[in-house]
């Protein structure tokens, strides 16, 4: 029977996980320690088992002996976790609870650049809501703006729009076609 196990440290994953959040954004080793109160010296012996993993990217400055550190946004699979990193954070800080307690009964579907794994640090979160035209009062959430579009029915939405909601990710409710 093979056994499955986690393949990098808890560290790793929190190293992993801001630059998720910080993504597009290069920083240098003493930042991330700051940032994950850690030591520097922790941080230097995580990085190259994610940058072999090829998960980041690290680049010398040409300016300074200074490592800096990026989420690597050209590797298909550092995408996938990121968009499985995403819908954790959605759901660990509540906020798919509280859109359903405040849309009960209403499809909600997460879409656009965060629900595909591809945001930046500074992307909005994009929310499609089918069955009210209620407004939500919920604006900020995850370092990141939100923003909550409802829709009465389906039939009001156009096909375009239609196509960016039908490949986000349901959170609530179902979608027919």
């Amino acid at each position: 029977m093979e056994r499955y196990k986690v393949r990098f440290t808890r560290l790793q994953q929190e190293i992993f996980r801001l630059f998720c959040v910080r993504t597009g954004k290069k920083l240098s080793q003493r930042k991330v320690a700051e940032y994950l109160l850690v030591s520097p010296t922790a941080i230097a012996n995580s990085i190259p088992e994610l940058e072999k993993a090829g998960l980041i990217k690290r680049n010398k400055s040409s300016e300074m002996n200074l490592n800096l550190v990026e989420l690597n946004r050209d590797d298909q699979r550092t995408i996938q976790l990121k968009k499985v990193e995403n819908l954790k954070r959605l759901y660990e800080s509540g906020l798919v609870n509280k859109l359903i307690e405040q849309y009960p009964g209403c499809t909600i579907v997460l879409f656009g650049s965060y629900a595909k794994g591809e945001d930046l640090f500074n992307s909005d979160i994009d929310f499609a809501v089918i069955g009210t035209k209620k407004k939500s009062s919920i604006s900020k959430g995850l370092e990141k703006e939100l923003r909550i579009n409802t829709y009465q029915s389906w039939s009001k939405i156009s096909k375009e729009l239609k196509e960016s909601i039908c490949n986000g990710i349901v959170l609530a409710g179902g979608i027919e076609l």
